[in-house]
């Protein structure tokens, strides 16, 4: 069984990275960005510092006014309290977190779909792309994949903004942890951003349910259509 389930996993791998190299392409965008923050929902009429990707907000430079808050030791205890609210003993002002990337689109990629990953990112993260609004997600711990076709100028130079807010604005449906310990939470984008061109159907989630007794490996594949809706 063991072996079996070696030979199939090491023969789809194989697969599906022969068709990323035969029909998807990756434009990574990990390296610097510039990067801002703002009291409001607002991107700043100007940048003044750059960070790091994948990098959290501590990571800017020129550093961020309350960098030393994120840092210090809490006044109050809360390891001892039985029920605590970190949003009671917040002693720094919450803030949106501005990332921007400028990055020319080859014109060759023109008849294909474009997808952004954010395989991580904390919390609440708003995407723009040339200004159009992309969409938004509450995932703090699973990749953001958005679709930004629509958006892309191809042959030229295209904008991508993406918006991080607090801790304190997560919903409370939302995945983010909560630590008794804990007062200052980092937020910003901790892993691998990339744009992928890809055909009008995409593998978009694979899943591997190996049964040792059956010895049997059953194989769950999502394909995903990107032809319009409307096409028969």
């Amino acid at each position: 069984m063991k072996k079996v389930l070696t030979s199939f996993i090491f023969f789809f791998f194989s697969f599906l990275l022969f068709a990323q190299e035969e029909g998807r392409i990756l434009i990574s965008l990990n390296g610097e960005w510039e990067f801002d923050q703002t009291k409001t929902a607002f991107p700043p009429t100007k940048f003044s510092r750059k960070i790091p990707v994948p990098g959290l907000i501590h990571l800017a430079f020129p550093r961020i006014l309350e960098y030393n808050k994120f840092f210090q030791k809490a006044e109050k205890d809360a390891v001892m309290q039985e029920q605590h609210n970190f949003l009671e003993d917040m002693d720094y002002t919450p803030m949106y977190n501005w990332y921007r990337r400028k990055i020319k689109i080859d014109k060759n990629l023109s008849d294909k779909q474009l997808f952004l990953t954010i395989r991580k990112s904390q919390y609440v993260t708003v995407v723009y792309v040339n200004g159009m609004l992309m969409g938004s997600s509450i995932e703090c711990y699973t990749p953001i994949d958005m679709n930004i076709t629509g958006a892309v100028k191809f042959g030229a130079e295209n904008e991508i903004l993406i918006q991080v807010g607090d801790r304190a604005w997560l919903p409370s449906e939302a995945a983010g942890s909560t630590d008794k310990e804990k007062v200052h939470y980092l937020p910003g984008i901790w892993d691998d951003v990339f744009i992928s061109a890809t055909g009008k159907l995409k593998v978009d989630k694979v899943l591997f349910l190996p049964s040792l007794a059956k010895k049997s490996v059953t194989a769950k594949i999502l394909i995903r259509s990107l032809y319009p809706p409307q096409m028969t």
